[in-house]
């Protein structure tokens, strides 16, 4: 199991359907092994890297998200922020044992001792975020996992339906993505690049796609993804995971 998402919020689908093993969180930048309840490799970035950075997003107005493994730091609830509490945080309990939003800023991020893995910027200005993109470049440390589109989000709340456009990017430490954690971890478990089937819907799954074995992309997944897919899967909707892996795994179909 692959995720861009941090710790908790894995452990807890990981639960549900009573996966073992080992779990990719945070893009890339951490593995989790199941079974001794433990990270067992991750990557971080640098305390003095994300001060740094934030120290600019403040300046310059920059709308940012930071990761650690139980909760995400924001100032307020505006882009990403937003939709994300909208469709998964019930209003009147914002806490629901995965992940939290902690409303703070320079100073808490500061004080704290946890692991950052992961840093989201967004600004719905097209302009202004490619801006943004080329000033975070000048930092060596970090990778920038950029999407090559605008995002539009739609939430349906009390009879309505609403829109949410903006830009977003990934901000992790250097050299990660989800197939560089794919790699640490079957070279642990002596499985061969060619046996690794890789199924996956958006700009942060390109890497592992377009490495595997077999990399597969969802049919209602961006377009980025499935221009590097050897095999394109009916939708979510369809039961398309369900339909590949009955294919390809279960019934050794050749690629």
């Amino acid at each position: 199991m692959t995720s861009g998402r941090v710790t908790n919020s894995v452990k807890m689908i990981a639960s549900q359907v009573h996966a073992e093993g080992y779990m990719i969180c945070d893009n890339g930048a951490s593995i989790y092994d199941i079974t001794k309840e433990e990270t067992v490799w991750s990557r971080e970035i640098p305390k003095e890297i994300v001060i740094n950075f934030i120290d600019m997003c403040e300046q310059n107005n920059i709308y940012y998200m930071v990761f650690t493994d139980s909760e995400i730091i924001v100032k307020n609830l505006k882009h990403l922020a937003l939709v994300f509490y909208k469709k998964r945080h019930n209003i009147n309990d914002e806490a629901n044992g995965i992940t939290y939003f902690k409303y703070a800023s320079l100073s808490y991020i500061k004080s704290i001792d946890k692991p950052i893995r992961r840093i989201v910027i967004c600004d719905e200005d097209r302009s202004v975020y490619n801006a943004i993109i080329r000033k975070i470049s000048t930092f060596e440390e970090v990778s920038i996992m950029s999407s090559p589109y605008v995002s539009n989000r739609i939430i349906h709340e009390n009879g309505q339906k609403m829109v949410f456009s903006y830009s977003y990017a990934e901000i992790l430490p250097k050299g990660i993505n989800k197939w560089t954690a794919i790699e640490k971890l079957t070279s642990k478990l002596s499985i061969a690049k060619e046996d690794v089937v890789a199924i996956g819907d958006n700009f942060n799954d390109v890497e592992m796609i377009q490495n595997a074995g077999l990399g597969i992309a969802m049919n209602n997944g961006a377009s980025v993804a499935k221009s590097v897919a050897r095999v394109i899967a009916p939708s979510n909707n369809e039961d398309g995971v369900a339909v590949v892996l009955e294919q390809y795994v279960l019934r050794n179909s050749p690629f």
